[in-house]
């Protein structure tokens, strides 16, 4: 079980690799980002750390596998134009990010499906330059949708869609890239999906990415988990 669920999620990360540098203007690569340490740059950190789900607005058997704070330099170097794209969250005026994983135990994905969670936050120097990064994300996943079906080795019927919900910010966008893992002798096939909603509240954008095993009638717990994140944005974004 714990194999096949690894296969599906590197599938899906391959189906949306494309779209994630944009709207993860939140964050970027990986690695461990070191702002400096003053006072401000604390008082940033820590409303960084409180715009993003909790460990506690998950079930218990999560655990928080990875965090870390990410800079402009940072979140540029994924980019094919570094440089411009430096050039680009400077003028938005991106202060800082931060990027956290939460991870269940094997036992726990069986039961409620639940495969990954990945939560980030960005905050900017005023709201415009917020609103500037967002609606960068929203053409970049606008295009993405226009693309059609979507596939990846061992996945089957890929497709991307726009999940209808009422707005639970000052923006939103909540995407849903669903495929069904390739029938074995003696396992059945499942719908798997890779949710990817991104926000914005005043000065601030936050991002969220579920793994999830469709199979079950587990929609409700996964709007939960969407609804979550936009209070803890709203709650720390005066």
């Amino acid at each position: 079980m714990v194999t096949r669920l690894r296969l599906v999620m590197a599938g899906l990360t391959a189906l949306v690799a494309f779209l994630l540098a944009a709207i993860m203007a939140c964050n970027g690569g990986g690695g461990e980002g070191e702002a400096t340490p003053t006072p401000v740059a604390t008082e940033v950190q820590d409303q960084l750390k409180r715009m993003v789900i909790q460990l506690e607005d998950l079930p218990s058997g999560v655990i928080r596998a990875e965090e870390f704070f990410v800079t402009n330099e940072e979140s540029a170097a994924e980019s094919t134009d570094r440089e411009g794209r430096l050039a680009m969250l400077k003028e938005w005026g991106r202060i800082l990010g931060y990027d956290v994983t939460y991870q269940p135990t094997p036992a726990l994905a069986s039961v409620v499906g639940l495969m990954l969670v990945n939560g980030a936050s960005s905050l900017y120097s005023s709201e415009e330059g917020a609103k500037a990064s967002f609606a960068d994300a929203l053409q970049t996943a606008r295009s993405s949708l226009s693309a059609g079906a979507i596939g990846a080795e061992g996945m089957e019927g890929g497709k991307m869609e726009e999940v209808t919900s009422p707005p639970l910010t000052d923006e939103m966008m909540w995407l849903r890239m669903t495929a069904k893992s390739a029938a074995e002798e003696g396992v059945e096939a499942e719908t798997f999906a890779d949710d990817i909603v991104i926000f914005r509240q005043g000065p601030a954008r936050a991002y969220l990415r579920i793994w999830w095993i469709m199979d079950g009638g587990r929609s409700d717990f996964i709007q939960q988990l969407v609804e979550a994140q936009a209070q803890r944005l709203k709650d720390a974004t005066p």
